[in-house]
C-alpha cells in the first residue's frame, strides 16, 4: 500500500474532482441531487423487517 503525503493526497483529489466535473460536463442534463433527510426513527424501522420477523427460529 502506497503511503501518500498531504500535498499528494490534495493533488489526487483535485485530479479526480476534476474528472468529475468534465464528465458531467458531458451529460449537461444530469442533475445532482441533494441528500434526502431521513426521519429520526428510520434508522429503527430499517432493521425491524417483516420479513425477519415471521421466519422460524432453526433448531441445530
Amino acid at each position: 500500500m502506497e503511503r501518500l503525503n498531504n500535498d499528494q493526497i490534495s493533488q489526487r483529489i483535485i485530479a479526480t474532482n476534476s474528472d468529475l466535473k468534465r464528465y458531467l460536463n458531458l451529460a449537461p442534463s444530469f442533475k445532482l441531487t441533494p441528500p434526502q433527510s431521513k426521519p429520526k426513527n428510520s434508522c429503527y424501522n430499517a432493521s425491524m423487517q417483516p420479513d425477519q420477523l415471521s421466519r422460524p427460529k432453526l433448531r441445530p
